[in-house]
């Protein structure tokens, strides 16, 4: 049995962007990986509906798929709607019995929520005028259950972090919106807005670490939040590059890679907001996850 069908189902280097968010949320709110009893459970949760939202979304897209991605999983054959049915189905089930294991009902509202937000996409919000701003809850939702065993899920600063985080995927779905089109960049201008706003928003939490509760020493040579914004800087210098080449040259190619350069750019958001609030040591961790996700996306698509 063929197993890249499977991995391409699931948009394998994909999850390796959600296990970053709920990875950061923790190491924002705890500053370090000590208790793995209580944030593994929480990667593994968000891995987990993440995935059931991907297999789920191809399951109710299939129609579509049959005319715009003949050659995708379930339209070519390769794996079947039922098996794709019963595997998002377990996997949305699996990721808010993973956030009870690891002991708080804080958590296990938060991936009840998230996984209301990703099956309501999937089932025909993504449809609605909504659906761009249902995906960016979902991502949000992402870093909160990170942040969900911390006091007022980290307080205002956090809160404007995972906003920014939502805001950010909101401008990646509206480009993703028009990857299969020629010569439609109204989608596109406007996801390039959104993820400047979302660049602004973090550039505001991110430059004032001391709202987040200090823990220990930084062990950075710059001052607390300068390590971040600089990431932060890279991050939008290679976004808004993908974004105008797609401009330019309007053809689904060019907006795919813009896509897969906003959601892998995902990584490297968290990877600032750790760096900023945690410093690099902290960061390091976070930044392993995309070495993965570049590699194995170099082998599977991620949009």
């Amino acid at each position: 049995m063929a197993i890249k069908p499977y991995l391409q189902l699931v948009r394998l280097p994909n999850l390796f962007t959600a296990a970053a968010d709920s990875l950061a949320g923790w190491l924002l709110a705890r500053g370090s990986l000590d208790e793995p009893g209580r944030w593994v459970p929480l990667v593994l949760a968000s891995v987990a509906i993440y995935a059931a939202g991907i297999v789920l979304n191809d399951v109710f897209d299939f129609e579509v798929d049959l005319v715009e991605r003949p050659g995708r999983p379930l339209p070519s054959g390769k794996v079947s709607r039922r098996l794709a049915v019963w595997f998002g189905g377990i996997a949305l089930a699996l990721g808010p019995v993973l956030a009870v294991l690891s002991g708080s009902t804080t958590s296990l509202v938060v991936a009840l929520a998230l996984a209301a937000c990703v099956l309501g996409y999937d089932a025909g919000l993504k449809r609605t005028v909504l659906g761009p701003e249902v995906m960016g809850s979902c991502r949000g939702l992402n870093l909160l259950l990170g942040l969900s065993q911390a006091p007022e899920l980290g307080g205002p600063s956090a809160w404007l972090v995972a906003a920014c985080f939502g805001l950010f995927v909101v401008g990646v779905t509206w480009i993703s919106r028009s990857e299969v089109e020629t010569g439609q960049t109204r989608g596109l201008v406007a996801g390039l807005a959104l993820q400047n706003l979302a660049f602004a928003g973090l550039v505001l939490a991110l430059g004032r670490p001391d709202r987040f509760p200090a823990i220990g020493s930084t062990g950075s040579i710059l001052p607390r939040g300068g390590d971040g914004l600089l990431v932060l800087l890279a991050v939008a210098a290679i976004v808004d590059r993908a974004g105008l080449r797609a401009y330019r040259d309007p053809v689904p190619k060019t907006f795919q890679i813009a896509v897969k350069t906003g959601v892998l750019s995902l990584v490297w958001l968290d990877v600032a907001a750790v760096a900023a609030v945690r410093g690099p040591s902290a960061a390091v961790v976070v930044a392993a996850l995309w070495v993965p996700a570049f590699l194995i996306g170099k082998r599977l698509y991620s949009t």
